[in-house]
Protein backbone atom coordinates (compact mmCIF):
# COMPACT_ATOMS: atom_id res chain seq x y z
CA UNK A 1 0.00 0.00 0.00
CA UNK A 2 0.84 3.45 -0.89
CA UNK A 3 1.96 5.66 2.49
CA UNK A 4 0.78 8.82 0.88
CA UNK A 5 -1.44 9.39 4.35
CA UNK A 6 1.52 9.19 6.74
CA UNK A 7 2.04 12.53 6.81
CA UNK A 8 -1.24 13.13 8.84
CA UNK A 9 0.37 12.64 12.21
CA UNK A 10 3.47 12.15 13.56
CA UNK A 11 2.35 8.07 14.47
CA UNK A 12 5.46 5.23 15.33
CA UNK A 13 4.18 3.07 12.02
CA UNK A 14 3.83 3.70 8.41
CA UNK A 15 0.41 3.23 6.75
CA UNK A 16 1.80 -0.14 5.39
CA UNK A 17 2.82 -1.32 8.77
CA UNK A 18 -0.67 -0.17 9.95
CA UNK A 19 -2.07 -2.59 7.30
CA UNK A 20 -0.41 -5.06 8.03
CA UNK A 21 -1.48 -5.28 12.14
CA UNK A 22 -5.07 -5.01 11.25
CA UNK A 23 -4.28 -7.97 8.90
CA UNK A 24 -2.57 -10.12 11.79
CA UNK A 25 -5.83 -8.73 14.18
CA UNK A 26 -7.91 -10.54 12.20
CA UNK A 27 -6.08 -13.23 11.07
CA UNK A 28 -5.45 -14.26 14.53
CA UNK A 29 -9.43 -13.91 15.66
CA UNK A 30 -11.01 -16.81 15.93
CA UNK A 31 -14.49 -15.71 14.97
CA UNK A 32 -15.54 -16.31 11.30
CA UNK A 33 -17.38 -14.36 9.04
CA UNK A 34 -20.86 -15.52 9.43
CA UNK A 35 -23.50 -15.88 6.65
CA UNK A 36 -25.98 -13.56 6.17
CA UNK A 37 -24.76 -10.61 7.75
CA UNK A 38 -27.66 -8.77 10.26
CA UNK A 39 -27.59 -5.37 8.62
CA UNK A 40 -28.33 -6.73 5.24
CA UNK A 41 -31.60 -6.55 4.74
CA UNK A 42 -33.94 -5.49 1.89
CA UNK A 43 -37.81 -5.16 2.48
CA UNK A 44 -38.14 -3.23 -0.19
CA UNK A 45 -40.13 -0.10 -1.67
CA UNK A 46 -43.43 -1.52 0.30
CA UNK A 47 -41.61 -1.02 3.77
CA UNK A 48 -41.27 2.67 3.07
CA UNK A 49 -43.49 5.34 4.66
CA UNK A 50 -44.05 9.18 3.89
CA UNK A 51 -46.17 11.13 6.15
CA UNK A 52 -45.77 14.27 3.75
CA UNK A 53 -45.42 17.71 5.21
CA UNK A 54 -46.83 19.99 2.60
CA UNK A 55 -45.75 23.14 4.10
CA UNK A 56 -42.28 21.42 2.59
CA UNK A 57 -40.42 20.44 -0.42
CA UNK A 58 -42.70 17.44 -1.47
CA UNK A 59 -39.07 16.30 -3.46
CA UNK A 60 -36.79 16.75 -0.75
CA UNK A 61 -38.94 14.80 1.63
CA UNK A 62 -39.17 11.66 -1.02
CA UNK A 63 -35.39 12.26 -1.82
CA UNK A 64 -34.36 12.09 1.80
CA UNK A 65 -36.88 8.82 2.04
CA UNK A 66 -35.42 7.13 -1.07
CA UNK A 67 -31.60 8.32 -0.08
CA UNK A 68 -31.85 6.80 3.79
CA UNK A 69 -33.82 3.38 2.53
CA UNK A 70 -30.61 2.86 -0.59
CA UNK A 71 -28.01 3.59 2.19
CA UNK A 72 -29.52 1.39 4.50
CA UNK A 73 -29.81 -1.15 1.71
CA UNK A 74 -33.49 -1.44 2.84
CA UNK A 75 -34.00 -1.08 -1.28
CA UNK A 76 -31.08 -3.38 -2.73
CA UNK A 77 -28.90 -2.70 -4.93
CA UNK A 78 -29.60 -2.86 -8.86
CA UNK A 79 -33.61 -3.04 -7.33
CA UNK A 80 -35.72 -1.40 -10.29
CA UNK A 81 -36.96 2.09 -8.51
CA UNK A 82 -40.33 2.86 -10.58
CA UNK A 83 -41.90 6.22 -10.75
CA UNK A 84 -44.98 4.95 -10.50
CA UNK A 85 -44.94 2.56 -8.33
CA UNK A 86 -43.27 5.36 -5.52
CA UNK A 87 -46.11 8.01 -6.27
CA UNK A 88 -48.39 5.16 -5.10
CA UNK A 89 -46.75 4.22 -1.86
CA UNK A 90 -46.11 8.05 -1.07
CA UNK A 91 -49.29 9.59 -2.54
CA UNK A 92 -47.41 11.97 -4.33
CA UNK A 93 -47.32 13.10 -8.05
CA UNK A 94 -44.73 12.15 -10.53
CA UNK A 95 -42.84 15.57 -10.64
CA UNK A 96 -41.51 15.90 -7.17
CA UNK A 97 -40.77 12.03 -7.39
CA UNK A 98 -38.14 12.22 -10.99
CA UNK A 99 -36.90 15.36 -9.31
CA UNK A 100 -35.79 13.34 -6.41
CA UNK A 101 -34.53 9.96 -8.60
CA UNK A 102 -32.47 12.69 -10.84
CA UNK A 103 -30.97 13.86 -7.36
CA UNK A 104 -29.97 10.56 -6.43
CA UNK A 105 -28.58 9.99 -10.01
CA UNK A 106 -26.38 12.36 -9.14
CA UNK A 107 -25.53 11.32 -5.76
CA UNK A 108 -24.54 7.92 -7.45
CA UNK A 109 -26.96 5.97 -6.00
CA UNK A 110 -29.66 5.03 -8.76
CA UNK A 111 -28.28 4.66 -11.81
CA UNK A 112 -30.27 4.94 -15.64
CA UNK A 113 -30.10 2.95 -18.18
CA UNK A 114 -32.16 3.06 -21.42
CA UNK A 115 -32.92 -0.52 -21.51
CA UNK A 116 -33.65 -1.12 -17.68
CA UNK A 117 -34.74 2.46 -16.77
CA UNK A 118 -33.96 3.12 -12.84
CA UNK A 119 -32.66 0.83 -10.62
CA UNK A 120 -30.67 1.39 -7.42
CA UNK A 121 -26.94 1.64 -8.14
CA UNK A 122 -25.06 -1.47 -7.13
CA UNK A 123 -21.62 -1.23 -4.85
CA UNK A 124 -18.40 -0.06 -6.94
CA UNK A 125 -14.62 -0.58 -5.58
CA UNK A 126 -13.65 1.83 -7.08
CA UNK A 127 -15.76 4.08 -5.17
CA UNK A 128 -15.25 2.12 -1.65
CA UNK A 129 -11.50 2.46 -1.55
CA UNK A 130 -11.98 6.61 -2.86
CA UNK A 131 -14.53 6.81 -0.38
CA UNK A 132 -12.46 5.25 2.52
CA UNK A 133 -9.35 7.35 1.67
CA UNK A 134 -11.39 10.64 2.06
CA UNK A 135 -13.06 9.03 5.71
CA UNK A 136 -9.28 7.99 6.65
CA UNK A 137 -7.66 11.10 5.62
CA UNK A 138 -9.87 13.57 7.39
CA UNK A 139 -10.69 11.38 10.56
CA UNK A 140 -6.97 10.56 11.32
CA UNK A 141 -6.51 14.63 10.67
CA UNK A 142 -9.00 15.32 12.79
CA UNK A 143 -8.16 13.12 15.20
CA UNK A 144 -4.56 14.87 15.60
CA UNK A 145 -6.29 18.02 16.83
CA UNK A 146 -8.45 16.46 19.39
CA UNK A 147 -5.58 14.83 20.80
CA UNK A 148 -4.54 18.06 22.01
CA UNK A 149 -7.56 19.12 23.57
CA UNK A 150 -8.21 15.98 24.94
CA UNK A 151 -10.05 15.89 28.63
CA UNK A 152 -11.73 12.90 30.43
CA UNK A 153 -14.83 13.78 30.31
CA UNK A 154 -14.34 13.87 27.01
CA UNK A 155 -13.74 10.12 27.11
CA UNK A 156 -16.55 9.41 29.72
CA UNK A 157 -18.62 10.69 26.54
CA UNK A 158 -17.47 8.54 24.21
CA UNK A 159 -17.33 4.92 26.50
CA UNK A 160 -21.20 5.67 26.93
CA UNK A 161 -21.48 5.54 23.47
CA UNK A 162 -19.95 2.12 23.52
CA UNK A 163 -22.13 1.03 26.00
CA UNK A 164 -24.69 2.08 23.64
CA UNK A 165 -23.16 -0.16 21.01
CA UNK A 166 -22.91 -2.85 23.15
CA UNK A 167 -26.63 -2.96 24.43
CA UNK A 168 -27.61 -2.95 20.58
CA UNK A 169 -25.66 -5.95 19.87
CA UNK A 170 -27.64 -7.53 22.75
CA UNK A 171 -31.45 -6.34 21.21
CA UNK A 172 -29.74 -7.79 18.03
CA UNK A 173 -30.40 -4.14 16.75
CA UNK A 174 -27.97 -3.55 13.99
CA UNK A 175 -29.86 -0.31 12.90
CA UNK A 176 -29.22 1.59 16.10
CA UNK A 177 -25.69 -0.06 16.07
CA UNK A 178 -24.37 1.73 13.22
CA UNK A 179 -26.26 4.80 14.15
CA UNK A 180 -24.43 4.83 17.51
CA UNK A 181 -21.22 4.08 15.41
CA UNK A 182 -21.67 6.88 13.31
CA UNK A 183 -21.95 9.05 16.70
CA UNK A 184 -19.16 7.38 18.11
CA UNK A 185 -16.59 8.94 14.82
CA UNK A 186 -18.85 12.46 14.95
CA UNK A 187 -18.22 12.94 18.59
CA UNK A 188 -14.54 11.80 18.36
CA UNK A 189 -14.16 14.10 15.41
CA UNK A 190 -16.48 16.60 16.45
CA UNK A 191 -13.93 17.02 19.55
CA UNK A 192 -11.45 18.80 17.37
CA UNK A 193 -13.30 21.71 17.08
CA UNK A 194 -13.47 21.34 13.21
CA UNK A 195 -17.35 20.87 12.65
CA UNK A 196 -17.97 21.77 9.34
CA UNK A 197 -15.63 19.21 8.35
CA UNK A 198 -18.19 16.21 9.16
CA UNK A 199 -20.47 17.15 6.84
CA UNK A 200 -17.87 16.26 4.05
CA UNK A 201 -17.32 12.88 5.94
CA UNK A 202 -20.46 12.09 5.95
CA UNK A 203 -20.83 12.62 2.22
CA UNK A 204 -17.18 10.25 1.59
CA UNK A 205 -18.49 7.91 3.41
CA UNK A 206 -22.05 6.93 1.83
CA UNK A 207 -21.25 4.18 -0.31
CA UNK A 208 -18.99 2.36 3.15
CA UNK A 209 -22.42 2.96 4.76
CA UNK A 210 -23.57 0.96 2.53
CA UNK A 211 -21.05 -1.74 2.28
CA UNK A 212 -21.16 -2.04 5.95
CA UNK A 213 -24.38 -3.77 5.87
CA UNK A 214 -22.84 -6.82 3.89
CA UNK A 215 -20.03 -7.57 6.81
CA UNK A 216 -22.00 -6.62 9.81
CA UNK A 217 -21.91 -9.63 11.16
CA UNK A 218 -22.45 -9.89 14.92
CA UNK A 219 -19.22 -11.16 15.31
CA UNK A 220 -17.37 -8.48 13.47
CA UNK A 221 -19.40 -6.27 15.78
CA UNK A 222 -17.55 -7.17 19.13
CA UNK A 223 -14.60 -5.88 17.67
CA UNK A 224 -15.83 -2.98 16.76
CA UNK A 225 -16.31 -2.30 20.42
CA UNK A 226 -12.68 -3.52 21.32
CA UNK A 227 -11.11 -1.34 18.45
CA UNK A 228 -13.43 1.86 19.68
CA UNK A 229 -12.23 1.51 23.28
CA UNK A 230 -8.26 0.92 22.34
CA UNK A 231 -8.66 4.34 20.58
CA UNK A 232 -10.18 5.99 23.82
CA UNK A 233 -7.57 3.74 26.14
CA UNK A 234 -4.86 5.53 24.05
CA UNK A 235 -5.93 9.26 24.23
CA UNK A 236 -6.71 8.99 27.67
CA UNK A 237 -3.21 7.85 28.64
CA UNK A 238 -2.42 10.60 26.41
CA UNK A 239 -0.76 8.74 23.70
CA UNK A 240 -1.49 10.26 20.85
CA UNK A 241 0.05 8.65 18.39
CA UNK A 242 -0.82 5.08 19.70
CA UNK A 243 -4.51 6.95 19.40
CA UNK A 244 -3.55 7.53 15.38
CA UNK A 245 -2.44 3.98 14.94
CA UNK A 246 -5.60 1.97 16.84
CA UNK A 247 -8.28 4.90 14.46
CA UNK A 248 -6.01 3.84 11.84
CA UNK A 249 -6.74 -0.25 12.16
CA UNK A 250 -9.75 0.55 13.06
CA UNK A 251 -10.72 2.49 9.62
CA UNK A 252 -8.88 -0.38 7.82
CA UNK A 253 -10.31 -3.25 8.78
CA UNK A 254 -13.32 -2.89 6.14
CA UNK A 255 -10.67 -3.86 3.81
CA UNK A 256 -8.60 -6.23 5.42
CA UNK A 257 -11.82 -8.24 5.95
CA UNK A 258 -13.26 -7.77 2.56
CA UNK A 259 -9.88 -9.12 0.87
CA UNK A 260 -9.99 -12.24 3.55
CA UNK A 261 -13.66 -13.13 2.30
CA UNK A 262 -13.38 -16.47 0.56
CA UNK A 263 -14.22 -15.77 -3.54
CA UNK A 264 -18.08 -17.23 -2.68
CA UNK A 265 -18.70 -14.86 0.16
CA UNK A 266 -17.26 -11.93 -2.13
CA UNK A 267 -19.37 -13.17 -4.97
CA UNK A 268 -22.51 -12.50 -2.82
CA UNK A 269 -22.09 -9.28 -2.76
CA UNK A 270 -23.42 -6.81 -5.27
CA UNK A 271 -20.73 -5.25 -6.73
CA UNK A 272 -20.64 -4.01 -10.43
CA UNK A 273 -17.90 -5.99 -11.82
CA UNK A 274 -15.96 -9.07 -10.61
CA UNK A 275 -13.99 -8.99 -8.03
CA UNK A 276 -11.39 -11.34 -8.54
CA UNK A 277 -9.86 -12.60 -11.62
CA UNK A 278 -8.83 -15.97 -12.59
CA UNK A 279 -6.04 -17.12 -10.11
Amino acid sequence: MSETLVFLYPSRKTLYELFEDATMAWEDSSRPILDPPIGAQHPGLGSLTLDVDRRLSVSDQVHAVLRQAIVDVRLAPNERISENSICRQFSVSRTPVRTAIQRLVEEGLVDVSPQRGSYVAPLRLDGLRDSHFVRRSLELALLRETATLWTPEMGVALRDVIADQARTIETRDPDEFLRADERFHQMLAGYSGRHGVWPAIQTAQTPLRRFHRYWAHENRLFDVLDEHRAVIDALDRGDAAAAHDALARHLDMVFVIFDRMSDEQQAKLPFDVPLRGPS
